[in-house]
């Protein structure tokens, strides 16, 4: 049996180049996540309570760092809530501006996740109620209803608010590393 290794060589680059454009597409539906390697995940992670982002006693440069999530599957569910934030939320909202609805930043210091949950399925229902903050939120926004979600299950709300906070702690660490520069020497 005769083989020629220039197809061989074709079709094994030709299946690379699929495989690449495939992760890709992915990546940029936001349904594949890069992980960085063992030895980058230590760096990256958040600064203790202690240190709040403050350059230490002889550092002039800032850095930035990261939110790493604890677990597997915190990740998972960050990974979960922003392919779900992208396909059913972002089209009104963002994390840190104001789109259509408001700024969903710190939204889970905001309301509880038992507010939550219920308002995205059905947030007519709770303004309906007379809840002062979703009356004041509708109010806020020009009158404008939030359209309901009843499909999304409450696991896939609770793993949107775990995107929604995890990307607003890394706006945190970023700006108060930002911030730090500027910061005289606490030490």
């Amino acid at each position: 049996m005769r083989s020629n290794p220039a197809a061989f060589a074709l079709s094994l680059g030709m299946g690379l180049i699929v495989l690449l454009i495939g992760f890709l597409a992915l990546s940029l539906g936001g349904l594949v996540n890069v992980v960085p390697a063992e030895g980058e995940i230590a760096e990256q992670m958040l600064p203790t309570d202690d240190d709040l982002g403050y350059p230490s006693q002889g550092d002039s440069t800032a850095q930035t760092v990261a939110y790493v999530p604890t677990s597997p599957a915190e990740a998972a569910a960050i990974a979960e809530g922003d392919a779900l934030f992208k396909n059913n939320c972002a089209q009104c909202h963002a994390v840190n501006d104001k789109v259509v609805g408001p700024a969903l930043a710190g939204i889970s210091k905001r309301r509880s996740i038992g507010w939550l949950i219920p308002w995205v399925k059905n947030s007519s229902k709770v303004i309906a109620s007379g809840d002062a903050y979703a009356v004041k939120i509708f109010e806020d926004n020009g009158k404008q209803q939030m359209p309901s979600f009843p499909q999304l299950s409450d696991r896939e709300i609770k793993s949107i608010v775990a995107w929604v906070t995890a990307g607003t702690a890394n706006t945190a660490n970023l700006e108060s590393s930002t911030l730090a520069v500027n910061q005289p020497n606490r030490y």
